[in-house]
């Protein structure tokens, strides 16, 4: 399938259409910190290919997005990127699904505060404020963009499972973080979400082996916001690149064909 690339509004947004008439609204994927809109190369056609507009794109001084000042960027949350996120919604046309990894997660989520959303599926969430995670001792200086991590760090992060190929292929395109998003994260939980604005049906989903935000953390985000939950056994916090992504995404897919109209 085609993916039609271009930038509006400054973001770098990756689409695939259907092949015929759509069968359910188009779903929007949000990547997480120190990723792009490659995240999601093999999702889009997948998903594309059951009857949906599919839409990725890069956050701000992201992979192909526009860049912002320096003194910008490194003050700019994890909540912010709600505003790259209205711009492909806008462009979509319609409700979404939001498909949302770690930190993009909670974007999806406070984006869904304000917005009608169709569903979301939530993988490997962050938590939020309410619920809580333990800290991570990471290393950030609030005053410069946190680099990408060394490959083996990233792969024990982000990359577990893959092939080393793949894995180093995407080390390749990580970017520059917010430091301040990092931090959100590293300290256990900084933003509040208000479950009782939220729309539309959620799945969260956890894996076994993700040490950044443990399936525990997960269920209890689920269970503190009325969603669905989701067990992966075997699976790292990237379960979107790993071999067997696809078993992953046929889970998925039932579950959203379940729950929307």
């Amino acid at each position: 399938m085609q993916i039609d690339q271009r930038q509006i509004d400054g973001v770098f947004i990756e689409h695939v259409a259907p092949d015929n008439v759509p069968t359910g609204a188009p779903i929007v994927f949000v990547h997480g910190g120190s990723h792009g809109s490659w995240l999601w190369e093999n999702w889009l056609p997948y998903f594309a290919a059951t009857g949906r507009h599919c839409y990725s794109f890069s956050w701000f001084n992201h992979n192909g997005s526009k860049e912002l000042p320096e003194e910008l960027f490194v003050q700019r949350s994890i909540q912010e990127v709600t505003e790259e996120l209205d711009i492909v919604v806008s462009h979509a046309g319609q409700a979404p699904v939001l498909i949302a990894h770690s930190m993009g997660a909670m974007a999806a989520q406070k984006y869904a505060e304000s917005n009608d959303v169709a569903a979301q599926i939530l993988l490997a969430p962050i938590a939020s404020k309410e619920v809580g995670n333990e800290p991570i001792p990471v290393p950030i200086d609030m005053t410069k963009p946190f680099p990408p991590m060394p490959y083996e760090m990233a792969y024990d992060w982000f990359l577990s499972g893959c092939t080393e190929e793949d894995a180093r292929r995407y080390h390749s395109l990580m970017p520059y973080e917010s430091p301040k998003a990092v931090w959100e994260v590293a300290s256990g939980g900084a933003i509040s979400v208000d479950r009782t604005r939220l729309s539309g049906p959620m799945l969260m989903v956890g894996a076994e082996n993700d040490f950044v935000v443990p399936a525990e953390v997960v269920r209890r985000s689920a269970d503190y916001f009325g969603a669905d939950y989701l067990f992966l056994s075997g699976r790292a916090h990237s379960m979107i690149l790993e071999p067997g992504w696809q078993r992953t995404a046929d889970r998925l897919l039932s579950w959203l064909n379940r729950v929307t109209w």
